[in-house]
């Protein structure tokens, strides 16, 4: 019907639902209320995200998921000299799990590679070993690099993929800070890179190392009044409140405001959303898998 993409059979069928209606009328398929797993008319399938789009059988799941999305960062990891914080409990548990130590080795023959959590296992199995065991899902995404011709299973692993792939008609100069290796085309960008990416502040509390647009941050760890004074908002009935007047800004554009002022840049979508970093995140993502 129309170029549009989706990662799932069900997020297709949403989108002809409400786009081709007309085009669809007495197809079995996409009939509302037909076969597919289709609820009874008057019952939700499931709760979305209005964020992302994500889908929740659970209103309590849908609310644990939205605290993702919030730039807030209540939840610190109290290790010493360790800066990282998080939205939402369970993902600082996760976070606490590598201050444990490397318990999961992995499975294949030969590797000696070791991780912290459980579940990035059956990742690396995938993107490292060939012949391992696959969760499903047949890889379909062949890198386009003359002489590569490496096959990934997300989009989103091409295009990080692609990354390593120097072009030199095009690249001045290359990061040389370790694990980045990101090209530009002159010396100015790289400087701009640099000094967003790779400047680093010392702290004179715990002398650690700071990236510096982090630092105010990590600063606030160390003041008694780290979350003790927060600005509200004023918005009727609304109880959210926050830590810096920045954070409250961006909540009230994004939700009584209702401001979507980041569009997603594949070409066909035209997805907009109310925080960057969930732009970013949404085109990073499997959401644009090209279906034959």
């Amino acid at each position: 019907f129309c170029d549009v993409v989706r990662s799932k059979k069900r997020l297709i069928r949403d989108h002809v639902l409400e786009h081709h209606k007309d085009e669809v009328d007495g197809l079995d398929e996409y009939n509302v209320g037909g076969g597919g797993g289709s609820a009874p008319p008057g019952k939700e399938i499931g709760h979305d995200c209005k964020e992302c789009g994500a889908r929740f059988k659970k209103p309590a799941h849908l609310k644990q998921h939205m605290q993702s999305h919030s730039p807030e960062r209540p939840f610190a990891c109290h290790v010493d000299g360790c800066p990282f914080s998080y939205s939402r409990k369970d993902h600082l548990n996760r976070h606490l799990l590598t201050h444990q130590g490397k318990l999961f080795m992995c499975p294949m023959e030969g590797c000696n590679r070791k991780f912290s959590i459980k579940g990035n296992i059956q990742r690396h199995v995938e993107e490292f070993h060939e012949d391992g065991p696959q969760c499903g899902g047949k890889k379909e995404f062949i890198c386009p690099e003359a002489n590569c011709g490496k096959v990934f299973k997300y989009a989103s692993k091409l295009q990080k993929h692609e990354e390593s792939h120097v072009n030199l008609d095009y690249t001045e100069v290359i990061c040389c800070e370790p694990g980045c290796m990101k090209t530009f085309t002159n010396v100015e960008c790289l400087k701009a890179h640099n000094q967003s990416c790779h400047q680093y502040v010392q702290c004179d509390i715990c002398d650690t190392k700071q990236l510096k647009k982090n630092f105010k941050r990590h600063q606030r760890m160390h003041e008694g009044s780290f979350v003790t004074e927060r600005i509200k908002c004023n918005f009727k009935d609304c109880k959210r409140s926050f830590s810096k007047k920045s954070n409250l800004h961006k909540h009230i554009k994004a939700v009584h405001e209702q401001s979507r002022p980041f569009t997603c840049g594949f070409s066909g979508c035209g997805q907009k959303f109310s925080y960057k970093h969930v732009r970013d995140n949404h085109e990073k993502s499997s959401v644009h898998v090209l279906f034959e």
